[in-house]
């Protein structure tokens, strides 16, 4: 609204200088046909107002010819020094440039501007903002999500496998893992994993699978049996109802005492287990050769086996895809965390007096040696966005912005004229 009424106004403004013409010339005229009448003939007082609207008249003319010289040939004509703007349009460019880049925006008074600023008060001004800090925790989680891509590389992977069997090798086997063992038989965790376990391994004797292995294993144990000669024995092995009673029996035996160990803290089977775990701690504890050896070599053998490589790749796939998840979504506790780090962060770096110091003289002493490196550039962007008009559109530009003023010099010619007119006319009667 306010560009649209502002564009009516500056066309009646532009409209002042040749009006005020207009005035001078029909006021001069009308004084002169007053003059050659014979009532206002001799009238002393309309001479001297025909002078002023003359010399009205010619101080408009001249003002005319000057504002229009700037911008264009008078009337088309190709008179010397007029249209001195597109005639002198390099050197224009060249002293703008100048005049931005040497005085306006000097690295003096970059400089001088930059010394009256704390560039950290305007920091934590500016942290206060929740969007600002998001705004700025942004990059941060781009980076967090582009190293989370890292830890499903084959190096990383291999890495954290060597580092898991060198980390099992250097496992300390000695009376203190003994106590350790003795407090973990103990715990409540114990007894979780025991029923944990359990209720595993009776999910597995219930399956079918199980017994038709188990069957299978029947039936080669006798095969093998009679190829050793015996005869009795794998005769009645090999029968397949006999196979499939002893597996059922088998089966339904394990499934049963396995859930009686899982519910019964009493069970002779619980009860057995974990005896047997606190004397071979209590050895260990003790520094049992025996139990040290046994355990020395079951760890060689978890070393040698360890296939960690498939299983550490799962789990850092699935941390690597609940990363990108949570960081993506600025709202998610993650996301909430490294804004609430970082804002913490810097607020705790700007805190003390000393540290605010030297942050605030470091930003300036970047910001001026940037400035004097790069300074050049403010002169090419101006000469770049000046060049970039042609001439008709840079004289249009400029005369836009002054064009009002320049108007009102011509109505000033027209007005000083006049005023200088009279007087001389007033002087000349004087005179006599």
């Amino acid at each position: 609204m306010k560009e649209e009424q502002h564009v009516p106004e500056v066309r009646r403004t532009n409209h002042v200088g040749t009006v005020s013409l207009l005035a001078a010339v029909t006021g001069a005229a009308a004084c002169r046909v007053a003059l050659s009448t014979a009532a206002f003939g001799a009238a002393a007082w309309l001479r001297v107002m025909s002078a002023g609207f003359e010399a009205a008249v010619v101080g408009g003319l001249a003002d005319w010819f000057a504002v229009t010289a700037l911008f264009r040939h008078p009337l088309g004509l190709p008179i010397p020094h007029t249209a001195i703007i597109p005639a002198r349009r390099a050197k224009i460019i060249e002293s703008i440039v100048s005049m931005v880049q040497d005085e306006w925006l000097s690295p003096e008074v970059i400089g001088a501007r930059l010394s009256r600023i704390a560039p950290s008060a305007l920091i934590v001004d500016w942290l206060r903002d929740p969007a600002h800090v998001e705004r700025l925790g942004a990059p941060v989680r781009d980076l967090l999500i582009s190293l989370a891509r890292v830890l499903t590389e084959p190096e990383v992977v291999e890495f954290l496998e060597r580092t898991l069997r060198r980390q099992l090798h250097e496992l300390p086997l000695d009376a203190s893992a003994g106590r350790w063992l003795s407090r973990i038989a103990s715990s409540e965790s114990a007894a979780a994993a025991f029923e944990t376990v359990a209720r595993s391994l009776v999910n597995l004797v219930e399956r079918p699978r199980t017994a038709e292995n188990v069957q299978r294993w029947l039936d080669r144990t006798a095969r093998q049996l009679h190829r050793d000669g015996k005869r009795l024995l794998p005769l009645i092995l090999r029968r397949k109802i006999v196979q499939r009673k002893i597996v059922e029996a088998a089966c339904e035996y394990a499934s049963a005492e396995l859930a009686g160990a899982m519910c019964d803290p009493q069970h002779p089977l619980r009860v057995f287990v974990f005896s047997a775990v606190q004397r071979f701690a209590d050895r260990l504890a003790s520094g049992d050769p025996e139990a040290l050896e046994q355990v020395e070599q079951l760890r060689g053998a978890v070393i040698e086996s360890l296939e960690a490589g498939p299983l550490l790749l799962d789990l850092l796939t699935q941390l690597r895809k609940q990363l990108e998840t949570d960081l993506h979504e600025p709202g998610n506790y993650l996301s909430e965390l490294v804004d609430r780090k970082l804002r913490a962060g810097v607020l705790e770096l700007l805190e003390a007096p000393a540290r605010r110091a030297t942050f605030d003289q470091w930003v300036r002493t970047t910001a001026r040696d940037l400035l004097h490196r790069h300074h050049h550039q403010i002169g090419l962007t101006v000469r770049e966005s000046l060049e970039s008009l042609d001439t008709d559109t840079l004289v249009a530009r400029i005369e836009d912005r002054v064009g009002a003023d320049l108007q009102f010099i011509r109505l000033n010619g027209a007005v000083v004229g006049g005023m200088i007119g009279v007087l001389l006319a007033v002087a000349h009667l004087l005179i006599g």
